[in-house]
C-alpha cells in the first residue's frame, strides 16, 4: 500500500469519516501517471464522484434558494463545482500531499495542479458514496459547501462572488495603481491530447504566480486568482 497512514488519519479527522477500504481510498488517490503494477487509477471513481458532488450541491442550492430560477441555480452549481472550486476543497483537505503520482507529474508539480486536485476530490466523494451510501456522503458535501452558500444569502450575490473575472480584476488594480498591465506567458502544454493541461505564468503589480487549467484561458484565470489571493484581495 502506498498510503501514508498519518495523512489518512488526518483526512479522516477533517471529514469526520472513517474509511472502510483503504485499497479503494488508494485507488481514489492514484493518478493515471503512477506506475504501480496491478493498481487502478482514480478515473472511474472520478466519473462517479462528479455526479455525486453535482447532485449534492444541487440539493443544497435548491433548498437554500427556494425562489431562484433554474438558470441561476444551474450557473451557481457549475461555478461551485468547477475546477477551481473543487481544487479549493481539495487543498483544504490537503489532498495534494496524498495523491500518488508518476515521476513525470511529480517533477511538474502535479500535487499543486488544479486539474489533478479537482479530480482527486471528486474521486474521494465517489469512495465515500460507494462505502457508505448517499446519506453519509451528502452530510460531508453539506459540511463543505453549506458555509460557502450561506455566506451569500441572495443567489445573485453568490453568482457575483463566484463569477468574478480574476483577470479583469487584476487588470483594474494595475490601472488604479498606474502600473503596467498583467503579462501572461504560456510556460507549458502537457499531457495527452484528450486531457491537456496548460501552465501559464502571470506577472503583475510586483507579483508573479503560475496557474494551470484545461485550456489557456482557464490557466490565466488561475494565475490571476493566485496573485489576487497573495495580495489578499480575495481569500
Amino acid at each position: 500500500m502506498s498510503l501514508d497512514m498519518t495523512l489518512v488519519n488526518e483526512l479522516e479527522k477533517k471529514l469526520k469519516y472513517k474509511f472502510k477500504s483503504y485499497d479503494l481510498l488508494e485507488e481514489a488517490l492514484t493518478h493515471p501517471s503512477a506506475d504501480i503494477v496491478e493498481k487502478k487509477d482514480y478515473q472511474r471513481l472520478e466519473f462517479l464522484g462528479d455526479e455525486v458532488v453535482g447532485l449534492g450541491v444541487s440539493h443544497l442550492l435548491y433548498k437554500s434558494f427556494p425562489n431562484a430560477e433554474e438558470g441561476h441555480l444551474s450557473k451557481a452549481r457549475s461555478n461551485l463545482i468547477d475546477e477551481s472550486g473543487l481544487s479549493f476543497n481539495a487543498r483544504n483537505l490537503d489532498l495534494g500531499k496524498m495523491v500518488i503520482l508518476g515521476r513525470g507529474e511529480e517533477k511538474m508539480d502535479g500535487r499543486n495542479k488544479d486539474s489533478i486536485l479537482s479530480d482527486t476530490f471528486e474521486s474521494l466523494m465517489g469512495v465515500i458514496y460507494l462505502e457508505s451510501g448517499w446519506d453519509e456522503v451528502f452530510k460531508i458535501i453539506s459540511d463543505i459547501y453549506t458555509p460557502l452558500i450561506e455566506a451569500s444569502p441572495d443567489i445573485n450575490d453568490l453568482l457575483d462572488h463566484i463569477n468574478r473575472d480574476y483577470k479583469t480584476r487584476l487588470q483594474e488594480i494595475a490601472q488604479e495603481l498606474e502600473l503596467p498591465l498583467p503579462v501572461y506567458t504560456l510556460v507549458e502544454r502537457s499531457g495527452p491530447e484528450h486531457s491537456l493541461v496548460f501552465t501559464v505564468e502571470c506577472s503583475a503589480v510586483g507579483y508573479s504566480a503560475t496557474g494551470c487549467g484545461k485550456n489557456k484561458k482557464a490557466a490565466e484565470q488561475d494565475a490571476a486568482l493566485k496573485i489576487l489571493q497573495e495580495m489578499r484581495v480575495i481569500n
